[in-house]
């Protein structure tokens, strides 16, 4: 079997950060996780529910007192995410960054992981890894099982061409989100400087007028203008997601892409946000040695 982490990740810690994870859900994913060779550290809230909200796992300091034991055990080497739905953004008031910044510890999650892999970007602590979590590990294909690999361990890699809705050539860190969770952290101090960066988004369930919405917001406060380059996953739900990504492209001054296997409904390539992207006039992505 290929590999799903490099060799010196060696105990894996579950999280829950944000909504409940499905027990039989839970379960295959935490033993496709042992299947993989590594040793399992469920924290006490990761299978849970809070009773008087049940789209979160837990109350906020539970949640974060979870990421934070796990974060600085020093037997685990890498935090996994169980889902997303919504929560990751009350936990970062309650995490004592400068602490958390003692050890580089990779969080692999998206979606509404992306409050907290944003916040770790803003305040460069850890290392955010765009990638599958545990609904999607029992399906995993051996492209993205090495895909991760290579993001968790930094390797220099080609993630592939993709369709270009603007020629051109970047380089820079990327930033991967979902656009919504993203939006909802400006004016924030968890917002993080999007100069400079390769954005790379995708969305679920939001109409096209929502989106519009977004990337206007994102246009008039001048990071789409400042950014390096973008790249556009799925966004199922809208109605015509390719106009709104091109009307986004007229104020981006690199190049554009569309089509990047990114979101809810597809098995992604891992992305990690300390590893620099280079596209091509080709609209081919690759990823060079993490920074």
């Amino acid at each position: 079997m290929v590999p799903l982490f490099p060799p010196h990740i060696r105990t894996v810690a579950v999280i829950s950060p944000a909504g409940p994870v499905a027990t039989e859900v839970f379960a295959a994913g935490t033993e496709a996780l042992r299947g993989s060779g590594v040793r399992v550290k469920i924290m006490p809230h990761a299978n849970g529910r809070d009773p008087e909200v049940p789209y979160l796992s837990a109350p906020a300091a539970a949640r974060a007192a979870d990421l934070t034991a796990a974060w600085l055990d020093p037997e685990v080497d890498l935090l996994f995410c169980g889902r997303g739905g919504f929560g990751s953004a009350q936990l970062l008031p309650l995490l004592d960054f400068p602490t958390l910044r003692q050890r580089r510890m990779p969080v692999v999650g998206f979606s509404d992981i992306t409050a907290l892999h944003w916040a770790m970007t803003a305040l460069d602590v850890g290392i955010p890894i765009a990638g599958p979590m545990l609904s999607a590990l029992p399906e995993l294909n051996d492209a993205c099982r090495n895909a991760m690999c290579d993001a968790i361990a930094g390797t220099p890699r080609r993630l592939g061409r993709f369709k270009v809705i603007k020629r051109g050539r970047a380089e820079g860190l990327p930033i991967p989100g979902n656009l919504s969770v993203a939006m909802s952290l400006a004016g924030t101090g968890w917002m993080p400087d999007l100069s400079g960066r390769i954005l790379l988004f995708e969305d679920v369930n939001e109409p096209d007028y929502r989106l519009d919405r977004m990337f206007t917001q994102l246009e008039q406060c001048g990071s789409l203008s400042r950014c390096a380059g973008a790249v556009f996953g799925d966004f199922s739900g809208a109605a015509d997601p390719e106009r709104l990504i091109r009307r986004a492209a007229a104020a981006i001054d690199g190049p554009v892409l569309s089509g990047f296997p990114f979101g809810h409904g597809a098995l992604f390539p891992a992305v990690n946000f300390r590893q620099r992207l280079l596209i091509d006039d080709d609209g081919v992505i690759s990823a060079s040695a993490t920074c």
